[in-house]
């Protein structure tokens, strides 16, 4: 394809995207569809060598096609999330009176009562990450339906963890080698949570990896520049989930014991999204806490030692089952003359870990895996890049770690394209905790699971397919990787 096909294609199908969002349509399949002529006109643009040329950019539109390529919906609790934008630019307001109905009505867990209006349960960062996606519903008074709702939930999440993504790439490039760094952008976008979840709708975990992507590319930065991206950044993810305090608390404790030169940038960049979150609670709640303080609150009790075991080791909620490449991140960290950040790091991630087990709904309910490590993902990946040459060095290192990036893209794709295996409500996961049918892998070849309507020699050969694929792509990345 030429240049000027190229561009023709984006330029068609961008506006395909602008009348689907004015007409309250379905946006996400042009939205794919750009994405796609976006990364061919880049192709067409450097020669068939996008990846040199514009590096980010590639990994944002490769990861926007990835992601919107699974063609569906994957949310609930995001439903206040997709009507914030609406609430705020039709009516001017944050309280979802206005659009309540019929949306959440007889949905209590969604919202919470303070003087006679209701507010959303979660955090309202997502929310308004995701208004320059609804600027032309509104312009357009495009009418909201069910699916339309759905459709912008999922955009929004596919753009904002593209976004993530390619500011990823940008932060770990500057501590290795381009092809490393690709191969932790892949791993990251593709081989954790980013895809089996933060991109498939409105939920907390993609903000708030936008926001740590951010705050982990402002520590590489340095200058004033830096330190107020990293504070700010790291401030916008415990904006749009708080449990991303640690990690705000990991980066501010590095830089004040060991760069505290620019302790003052980084403050000054994280006031700005603190300060706004707490105006927004004054003003519509009257007190400086969250609207949903209370709700949280009666949620933990003491500390469940079934949680310690089953977040880290369990086949249904468990971190190494499900993002393995988790050890060499932890092995990294404590690796001496590698990253000074890196034990902090570490410590938020082991900090969330402790944080969850305290936690009665740590099982997550209709979840995929322990959702929960979503920036802890992107934390550990970003924490391989100074391990690079110790793992490329050494042939079975590097087949190791090879085969942990293969099979978490295939766990992960699984959870994008497929529906999430034992994930009917808290009690039911918590009884299968260690079922090891309810394993994403696994599930394909079970009577009971994604693939239940098909028969079992068509079951198994999908199965198969998955793991041969799995394991062809394991062997390109270690030919590709290993020593010339």
């Amino acid at each position: 394809m030429g240049v000027r096909p190229a561009r023709g294609a984006v330029a068609a199908t961008a506006l395909w995207l602008v009348v689907e969002l004015g007409r309250g349509g379905v946006p996400w399949t042009p939205a794919f569809l750009a994405s796609s002529a976006g990364l061919a006109w880049l192709w067409t643009l450097s020669a068939g060598r996008p990846w040199e040329r514009f590096p980010a950019a590639t990994v944002f539109f490769g990861a926007c096609v990835a992601y919107l390529s699974t063609f569906r919906w994957h949310g609930g609790d995001d439903i206040s999330n997709s009507l914030i934008p609406f609430a705020l630019l039709r009516h001017g307001t944050l309280y979802l009176d206005p659009v309540a109905d019929p949306w959440l009505t007889g949905k209590p867990d969604f919202t919470v009562v303070y003087g006679g209006h209701r507010l959303s349960i979660f955090p309202i960062a997502p929310g308004l990450l995701a208004l320059p996606v609804y600027f032309i519903p509104i312009l357009a008074r495009a009418p909201i339906s069910e699916a339309f709702l759905h459709n912008l939930s999922k955009l929004s999440a596919s753009l904002i963890t593209a976004a993530s993504a390619a500011i990823f790439y940008l932060a770990v490039s500057r501590r290795c080698s381009r092809s490393w760094a690709y191969c932790l952008s892949a791993l990251y976008a593709l081989g954790s949570w980013a895809f089996s979840v933060s991109s498939q709708s409105l939920w907390q975990h993609g903000p708030s990896q936008l926001g740590a992507a951010l705050g982990l590319l402002g520590l590489e930065a340095g200058g004033l520049a830096g330190d107020l991206l990293a504070g700010f950044g790291w401030a916008l993810g415990v904006a749009a989930r708080p449990d991303t305090v640690f990690y705000f608390a990991a980066a501010g404790a590095f830089i004040l014991f060991h760069r505290p030169n620019r302790l003052r940038g980084f403050l000054l960049g994280s006031a700005s999204p603190l300060i706004l979150l707490a105006c927004y609670w004054l003003y519509y709640t009257g007190r400086l806490r969250p609207p949903e303080y209370a709700v949280q609150q009666s949620f933990f009790q003491g500390f469940q030692f079934r949680a310690l075991s089953g977040l880290m080791i369990s086949p249904t909620r468990g971190l190494l089952f499900f993002f393995p490449a988790a050890a060499f991140g932890a092995w990294a960290a404590l690796g001496r003359g590698r990253n000074p950040a890196g034990p902090w790091l570490l410590l938020a991630c082991i900090g969330t870990w402790i944080f969850m087990c305290f936690y009665s709904a740590w099982i997550g309910g209709n979840t995929f895996g322990p959702r929960y490590f979503a920036v802890a993902a992107m934390v550990l990946t970003y924490l391989c890049a100074d391990a690079e040459d110790a793992i490329r060095k050494q042939g079975r290192l590097l087949a190791l770690w090879c085969c942990a990036v293969s099979v978490s893209i295939l766990i992960h794709a699984l959870g994008g394209y497929m529906t999430w295996p034992g994930s009917n409500g808290n009690r039911y996961a918590l009884e299968a905790l260690w079922d090891w049918r309810l394993h994403p892998i696994v599930d394909l070849w079970t009577s009971s699971g994604s693939l239940k309507s098909l028969p079992a020699v068509a079951r198994s050969l999908i199965g198969f397919a998955a793991i041969a694929a799995s394991g062809w792509g394991a062997g390109r990345l270690y030919r590709a990787l290993s020593p010339k």
